[in-house]
Formats: structure tokens, sequence, C-alpha cells
């Protein structure tokens, strides 16, 4: 699976638009309420068909996030100031499904009617005949083993929240355990943006569980190699992609689960001993449920992957506001660990930070402006987020400017261009300044500087 080129017609605030997607990693920037999550919300509909074909990927709650909804039609004012739908509301892509390049399919509604649904157009038809083969493929103990693309949509609820099964809402959750066992299993709620926590650590559990099982069978001289071949692999490739996020920027490594401690997931650190996942920060544990889920998914739909699925997979990701809880220390990282964590993935990423716009190229920034998509400027990557405050983020001041203490700074500095630095207010700003900055702001160090010279050229 890959995407090359996202088209939305009369889909919410756009009449239209087009988003090109970059091969590896797509990062979309805008103000609030310019339609970045409405881009990862219509991905999430274009890819729908596909995943809907795998019987363990539907439940018994329909999703309306799942197809061009009727709130999702594009409201226009008229001229005597009623509001009227635009009809048809759709959302195209174009991209490879597994079949080839330059495949195109869409979804689209184009009736305000509540008994209406979401059609298809397209090749929407052969992706879901393609998509229904493969399950086929799959189920036959005859057929090689076929690698399944990876799919996950992580919104700003992220997962840690796990997300409750409301009896009216989704239903009984009639999970088997012996779904665990099945590969597809792994696309249940895969683009539920908040989609339940609950799934990994359930999966997780009984993973480490049958690791353990597979262990002591070892030193009774009763298990099987391939079997417990099988166990290790399953809990490494968790292990190892949640390290290589948590590892580097908190020390936090090797996930568990551990029945002493409650019956509860825990990570450790060489400092701090080992604590209850839940008990850590949010930034922590956004992360690990993000990339826990990831990974599992991974190893899930390609177990013959073996330790190598969390590298090897394919797949498409979205993931709304990247930066959410994270350090602008870990900002500047969390692009380059997922690029190297899942190399093969498709990452489409929406961001408010400039400290992530400087770990990425330029061709890989989406400017959302007016409802039109913008390239970056050049040279993003290693650029210094000041310079992506104001070229990316489109910020005329970096400092607050509404903020009282900006205001003096400007004053003061305005009075100095104009050689007023020893009048009763410049003297007045300066000694606010001065108590405020305690000699660390660079503005008034260059403005010292410019007073010595000017001093000097007027003689004085």
């Amino acid at each position: 699976m890959k995407l090359d080129l996202l088209r939305l017609e009369n889909f919410r605030c756009f009449t239209e638009l087009e988003l090109p997607l970059h091969k590896q990693m797509t990062v979309i920037v805008a103000e609030n309420g310019q339609g970045k999550s409405t881009l990862l919300d219509a991905i999430r509909i274009a890819l729908w068909p596909y995943i809907s074909s795998f019987d363990l990927a539907r439940n018994a709650f329909n999703d309306p996030g799942n197809t061009v909804a009727i709130d999702d039609v594009r409201l226009q004012r008229l001229s005597n100031g009623d509001m009227a739908r635009q009809l048809p509301a759709k959302v195209i892509m174009t991209g490879d499904f597994g079949s080839g390049a330059g495949r195109s399919w869409g979804r689209y509604r184009d009736s305000e009617a509540k008994s209406s649904k979401t059609k298809d157009e397209g090749e929407t038809a052969s992706m879901r005949q393609w998509t229904a083969s493969i399950q086929e493929r799959i189920r036959n103990p005859e057929s090689p083993a076929l690698d399944l693309p990876v799919f996950g949509y992580y919104g700003t609820g992220r997962l840690w929240a796990q997300k409750r099964l409301m009896e009216n809402l989704k239903g009984k959750d009639d999970t088997q355990e012996t779904d665990f066992y099945i590969r597809t299993f792994a696309y249940l709620n895969c683009l539920d943006p908040a989609s339940s926590y609950k799934h990994f650590k359930e999966w997780f559990i009984w993973a480490f569980q049958s690791l353990r099982e597979q262990q002591i069978r070892q030193l009774e001289g009763r298990a099987q190699t391939t079997d417990l071949k099988t166990a290790e692999e399953r809990v490494q490739v968790v292990q190892q992609a949640i390290d290589t996020f948590l590892y580097p920027i908190t020390g936090w490594h090797r996930l568990e689960y551990s029945i002493t401690r409650e019956k509860s997931l825990v990570l450790t650190h060489e400092q701090l001993g080992t604590l209850d996942a839940d008990q850590l920060s949010d930034g922590i544990r956004s992360v690990l449920a993000m990339i826990g889920d990831i990974a599992y998914r991974c190893i899930k739909l390609n177990p013959h992957l073996g330790v190598e699925a969390a590298k090897a997979t394919k797949g498409v990701v979205l993931i709304d506001e990247v930066d959410m809880h994270l350090h602008p220390r870990w900002q500047q990282a969390i692009l380059t660990q997922l690029q190297e964590a899942f190399p093969k993935i498709q990452f489409v990423v929406t961001t408010h930070s400039p400290q992530v716009l400087t770990t990425v190229p330029s061709e890989c920034i989406r400017i959302l402006r007016d409802n039109k998509v913008y390239s970056a400027p050049p040279g993003t990557e290693g650029a210094e987020p000041e310079r992506m405050l104001k070229q990316v983020l489109g910020l005329n001041d970096v400092r607050p400017p509404t903020n009282k203490a900006t205001q003096e700074l400007r004053e003061y500095l305005t009075l100095v261009d104009r050689d007023q630095w020893n009048s009763p207010r410049a003297l007045e700003l300066r000694q606010s300044l001065d108590a405020r900055y305690q000699g660390q702001e660079p503005a008034l160090l260059d403005a010292d500087l410019q007073i010595e010279n000017r001093k000097w050229e007027l003689g004085e």
C-alpha cells in the first residue's frame, strides 16, 4: 500500500483540495481550524474499503467516521443567508493498493437524506475484490507467506485513555481469545483515532504469558523449538520498537507484564527501578501506547517476518499532533525515531512544533493555509526553530506581541534607534527590563553595542 495524492471535493471546509503525499513522511502544518485533522480523517475514509474487506476488521458498531457522513458535506451560505449542502462530497485517493501503481479509488455522498449511504467510485470495487482475495489466500495453509500492510490512526486522544466500549455506542466487545491467533485481528479498530489501548494491552499480556509458558516447557524438556521461537519474536518485536523510542530519551525500557505488580505492564529504569507504565508521564505513556500498538500490529499481521516484522512491514500510519505531550528535545527526535523503527511505513502526521519541522526536508512539509496546500521554503532540515516559526508556521514575530514584556522591550529598542537612550522613559524602561531579564536578553546586549557605536559616532 502506497498513497500518492488525496483529492477532496465539498468535504467539510474544502471546496476542492489536492494533497500530494510524500512516499515516507508527510508533515502537515496549519493554524487551528484550518483542516489538518480533516485531511487525516479523509485518508481514513479512503483506506476503509481496503481494511473492511477483512472480516475481523469490522465490529458491530458501524462507525460513521469510516464514511462520508452527512455532516462531512460542505455547507455554503446562500445569498438570502440560508445554508445549503454542496453535493456530491468526495474523497478520492491515487496510489497503489497492491495491484499496481497509479490506481484511483474514491468514496462519495450525493444525497443528504438520512437513508442515503456512502458510495464507491473509481477502482474501489477492485480494491475490495483484491483484499477479499488476499483474505482467502492467507486462510489457505498451502499458500506461501504473504506480507500484509499495517494501518493506524492516532488522534489527539491517543490510546492510553482506553476508550470505553459503551453499551449504547459499541455494544459488547466480543473479541475472542482465539482471535489473538488470527493475523487479521490486527486490523480491528486500527483506523479509530481514539482506538482502544485495551486490545494491545490484552494481546501483549497474552503474548508475554505465552512466552513464559514456552520457557517453562523448555526447562521441563517439553517445548517445541518453533513454538518458543515464535513466542520470543512476538514479545521481542514490541520491546525493541518501544526501546528505540523510550530508552535514548528517558532511560525507560523493557516492557514486561508483571503478575506481582497487580497484573500490570511495567518498564525498567537503571536508576529508578521498575514502575507500572501508567505511573509514568503523559509523554512516555502516549509514545508507549502508540509505538506498542504499531509494533504489535506489525508482528500480528506478519509473523513470518519474525524479529524484523516492525522494520519490514509496509503500510500507512496517521498521527495527529505528533508532538503532543513531548518535550522539545523529544520533538527533535520523534520523526527520526519513527522512520528508524518502521522504515517501510508511510507516515502522515500533523504538528505545531518548529522542533519537529527542523527534522525533515522541505519536500516532506505541506503548509495548509486558506484552503490551499503550499510547499515549505527550502532548507528546513537542520534549521533553527525560530526560522520555522516565521517561514513555515507563519508567525510575524517570535515574541508574544500582546505581552507587556514584549511591548516594553520594543518601546525601548525604538527609543535606542532614535538615539533617545538617555531619555527619562528609556531609563525607566531599561531599569524594568534589566530587572526582568538579568543580563539574559540578547536584544539588550545588542542595544548596548548599538549605543556604544552611536556614542562614538556622535563624539560623546
